[in-house]
Formats: C-alpha cells, structure tokens, sequence
C-alpha cells in the first residue's frame, strides 16, 4: 500500500521541470512587416545580438533573455519592438508534481519564461519628415573648391 504512494511522490519528481520538458529552453519567434523585405535585427536588452535576418522571419530565442526588435526599411520609419518575459503556464505544474526542484530546472534552464509577443506584425510607414506626405526638390552644385553642396526645398501642398 505504501509503494503506490512512494512511486507517486517518485514519478512527480522525476516530472519536475515541466516547462523544460513541455515547452523547452527556447521558442520561436515570427516577424512579419508590410511591406515585406524589412531588415531584422535581434538584441539581448544587454546589447548582444542573437538575430539578424530579412521579414518574413523567424527568430529562434533563449527564453531566458528580454529582447529589443529592430525593423527597418529603406524609405520607411524604423521601429522597435520590446520582447519581454512572462511565466510560462508550464510551470505551474511544478506545483502540483515536484515542488521546488521542477521550479529550480526551469529557472537555471529559462524555461520557466515564455517571451511575448510571439508574433510580430508590423506595418510599416513610408518615412516622412512631420508624419506627413512632402514633396521636396533638392538642388545640387559644386561650390568654388569643387565640394558638394545640396539644398532642399518643400514643395508641397
């Protein structure tokens, strides 16, 4: 009778970790932009970069780290996302089958978090100088000692 109880409490342990084992170290991430063909780039929040790559994207991240997201396109106003950690649902079955080392495996491991958002659409807009749409002429000469100047004009509306 008390072997059943014993294989139990055996079992739970052994189980322990179960955002390790159900979800893993790591997770994917998909970056989308419209227009497509944006630049991606991955930081860790302590400046390291873990991901470079065109959109449509996907990032394969340590769960461990908080991420900054950096979209840009030619012509279009960058943007930056903010991956940020929350609890992994996994991880509450630590409560119910293993207690303190399940929580201590995922916690080393990182799997005790899930990083969100884990899609990322962005629409992208067209760069501009105020948020609105400029048309802007620019003159070009050379000045006396052969450099280069440019000068802009707003022509707009």
């Amino acid at each position: 009778m008390k072997q059943p109880s014993l294989l139990l409490i055996l079992a739970g342990m052994l189980a322990s970790g179960c955002a390790y084992i159900l979800s893993t170290d790591s997770q994917d991430i998909s970056i989308s932009t419209n227009p497509a063909g944006a630049q991606v780039v991955i930081k860790t929040t302590g400046g390291i970069e873990v991901f470079t790559g065109t959109t449509p994207a996907q990032a394969h991240l340590k769960r461990k780290n908080e991420y900054i997201v950096d979209v840009t396109l030619e012509g279009h106003a960058p943007k930056q996302i903010h991956l940020e950690q929350s609890i992994n649902p996994a991880t509450l079955w630590n409560i119910l089958l293993g207690g303190i080392p399940g929580f201590i495996v995922d916690g080393v491991s990182g799997a005790i978090w899930k990083l969100e958002p884990e899609t990322i659409t962005i629409t992208l807009q067209t760069a501009s100088i105020d948020g609105k749409d400029h048309q802007i002429l620019v003159f070009s000469w050379l000045d006396e000692q052969g450099e280069p100047i440019h000068q802009a004009v707003d022509i707009s509306d």
